[in-house]
């Protein structure tokens, strides 16, 4: 029997600050936002400012569908709350459809309801001028804790790992049909000291999508900001017996021509290593 389609689609590679100019319109400027899709059902991580466009093209699709077809329940994951994996959330067109349910699924904060608080705690005042109650889709907020199960749709199971990131953050590993793709966004690493956590998270995934702010030349100045380097996401994917590699988060003012640069000597040590940008499409 063939195995059903189980891809991740780019809708934001940039880390930290949205920043399209022409230095970087190949590679794209958008936030952190991934589409994961397992056959005929769409996982999202995160509300970067890819979020937007990402919910442009299901309004398209929705409005396609015949009056009495019921949409399919979204699925929108968080890894933590700083502005460049949330910043799109108000602008989100599905929740804005009354016909549609939208799960927000977050384990990151501490307490009771830290879903729904992380919502309404960004979009209040003096920082947005409107909160969610603005919304007509009905919304379901999805708390868990860091290393719980998650079934979110029948066959796919959704792993959560604790990451090294300032205010915590979430990685995860979706299986789907024997398969694994692994997001591991916003941590920082001790230089000689593999992260064992995200090893055996990734181990044998068939792709680990790893955050690649920095250089390793780069990290001694940056070492604290919460985030890692191309080269260790490339000695991790070789630890773990990954299959593929794409680098994501670049820092705001990479250019295109770095990040073919960084592609072209990735792939010396990794050969089947994509560099992160909108509109990529990596089919497992």
């Amino acid at each position: 029997m063939a195995k059903r389609p189980f891809s991740a689609r780019i809708w934001g590679a940039r880390g930290t600050l949205a920043s399209l100019s022409g230095y970087n319109s190949r590679y794209g400027g958008n936030t952190a936002c991934v589409e994961i899709t397992c056959g005929k059902h769409r996982l999202i991580f995160d509300g970067g400012s890819g979020l937007r466009m990402m919910g442009d093209e299901i309004m398209a699709q929705r409005a396609m569908m015949s009056e009495d077809a019921t949409p399919d329940p979204i699925h929108l994951f968080f890894t933590h709350c700083h502005y460049d994996h949330i910043s799109a959330l108000p602008f989100f067109g599905p929740f804005f459809d009354p016909t549609v349910t939208v799960n927000l699924w977050s384990g990151h904060l501490d307490g009771p309801d830290k879903t729904r608080k992380m919502v309404e705690n960004y979009m209040k005042p003096p920082y947005f001028p409107v909160g969610p109650e603005v919304f007509s889709a009905t919304l379901a907020y999805r708390d868990f804790e860091a290393g719980d199960e998650l079934e979110p749709i029948p066959d796919v199971t959704v792993k959560t790992i604790s990451l090294n990131h300032h205010d915590k953050c979430i990685g995860y590993r979706v299986e789907f049909d024997d398969r694994a793709i692994c997001y591991m966004t916003d941590t920082t690493h001790i230089p000689g000291e593999p992260d064992q956590n995200i090893i055996e998270a990734c181990r044998d995934a068939d792709l680990m999508i790893y955050d690649a702010t920095y250089t390793d030349e780069e990290f001694p100045q940056f070492w604290n900001f919460g985030h890692s380097t191309w080269q260790e996401g490339v000695r991790l994917a070789k630890a773990a017996s990954a299959e593929r590699l794409c680098l994501f988060h670049h820092r705001p003012s990479r250019t295109d021509d770095a990040l073919d640069e960084i592609g072209k000597q990735a792939r010396k040590e990794f050969r089947k290593c994509e560099v992160g940008r909108e509109g990529l499409v990596i089919a497992v």
